[in-house]
């Protein structure tokens, strides 16, 4: 799509390639075109560690204060204050992420963060029982994701260039949800039969690892406008820019109200697997390795469609079809078919994420690519709302009625956009 500012044409695929490097057979196909770029095939090896350690280190955290407290609202509030701060703190990432090298910030962020989980396995390891020195460093290591997404996404257009967007945000969705999919199976296993502190350890070595190969990326960005002005400048562009694009806007009213209703259902998972579907940390670890499965094969179909000229259309497709997976998911008492509902709710998680993330990158000005993504973290950052009212619904009238509702909000939400949102179908 034609860069809206009129700024920064697209780059060759010939300047993209540092020289030397050598196009693989298998990046011929369309559907794998993006891995034709030695860096992005860096960054996405970087991506797949760092998702597998926040795939183990949220399952822990969520079965390990639901296992000291027993409280569907306080394990609520673990999911909670990892999204909080985003409110306060992604607005200005995102301009941050457009000033300074992606690279370096990512390698920062993933450091810092493999610091913060390491101090959660010291907090286990010693014995603490109460939550809320877990609850402070998770809300810390939500700060970081602020950095962490803009990042990463702003990169992979910079890699890429916007003519491979889409596949390349496809593929990088795949493929962290890929491991994500081992991710919970591990963390399930590890948890019944060793504790929460193994997870936290492993996670803080992953994320490691991580940043050691983040730092081997090499993108060019020569072509990148030159930003001027404060960050706080900035921040305030931004938002002014992106308010009056109405499909960016549209979709940012989007992602805050399906944050809400929608993904905040993983909140309540510890207790629904524990109480309403009778299973151990091996059934939580499981019924998360299917959403992560279902999440895994949506983007693969979203990779394989290209580039699918009525994503806004299939955006609300994929909204009404999560809102009727999530009334299924919260009705069913049985685990066989909970397994099966989940995996479609994570199917229609994942297309919607990632659509979002395109359509955002195709509809703002090169310049403000990591304040778009910026803008959909902060968006994002409501969900904390939605993770204490499921919690606070589950504890009055069941998790699993507290989640019928919210899907058919999500439904009834879905067809009204459509109605409404000529915009956005035409997108």
């Amino acid at each position: 799509m034609k860069d809206r500012s009129g700024s920064a044409p697209q780059r060759s695929n010939a300047a993209d390639r540092a020289p030397g490097d050598v196009r693989h057979s298998w990046t011929r196909s369309p559907t794998l075109r993006a891995f034709q770029y030695p860096a992005y095939r860096r960054l996405w090896a970087a991506g797949l560690l760092v998702s597998f350690g926040n795939w183990i280190e949220r399952l822990a955290v969520g079965w390990l204060v639901f296992d000291q407290t027993g409280s569907v609202f306080l394990t609520a509030l673990a999911f909670a204050v990892r999204h909080a701060p985003s409110l306060l703190v992604a607005p200005f990432a995102g301009a941050i992420t457009d000033r300074v090298e992606r690279r370096r910030l990512l390698v920062g962020a993933y450091l810092s963060k493999a610091g913060l989980v390491g101090v959660l396995a010291v907090i286990v390891a010693s014995g603490v029982d109460s939550v809320w020195p877990i609850l402070v460093v998770v809300a810390l290591s939500g700060i970081l994701f602020t950095f962490e997404m803009p990042g990463a996404q702003a990169l992979i257009t910079d890699i890429v260039g916007r003519k491979d967007s889409m596949n390349g945000i496809s593929l990088y969705s795949v493929g962290v949800r890929a491991v994500g999919v081992l991710g919970a199976l591990i963390s399930g296993l590890i948890i019944a039969s060793a504790g929460a502190m193994p997870v936290f350890a492993l996670a803080a070595g992953v994320y490691a690892i991580g940043a050691i190969v983040m730092h081997f990326v090499k993108a060019r960005a020569a072509s990148r406008p030159r930003i001027e002005g404060s960050v706080l400048q900035n921040t305030v562009e931004g938002f002014k820019v992106m308010a009056g694009l109405p499909v960016v806007a549209t979709l940012l009213g989007l992602a805050i109200f399906v944050e809400i209703l929608a993904f905040s259902y993983m909140a309540v998972l510890p207790s629904l697997a524990r109480d309403a579907l009778e299973v151990d940390a091996r059934g939580l670890g499981l019924l998360v390795t299917m959403a992560g499965l279902g999440s895994f094969l949506g983007t693969v179909l979203l990779a394989a469609l290209g580039d699918y000229r009525r994503k806004g259309l299939l955006i609300l497709g994929a909204m009404l079809i999560y809102g009727v997976a999530l009334i299924g998911f919260g009705s069913s008492g049985l685990f066989g078919l909970s397994l099966v509902l989940i995996a479609g709710v994570g199917m229609m998680a994942g297309i919607f994420d990632a659509l979002q993330w395109t359509l955002l990158q195709a509809n703002v000005p090169d310049r403000m690519r990591g304040r778009a993504v910026g803008a959909w973290v902060f968006a994002i950052g409501f969900g904390w709302v939605g993770q204490l009212e499921v919690g606070a619904v589950g504890e009055a009238i069941g998790v699993g009625a507290a989640l019928m509702l919210n899907g058919a909000l999500v439904a009834i939400a879905a067809a009204l956009w459509f109605a409404f949102a000529a915009r956005l179908r035409r997108a």
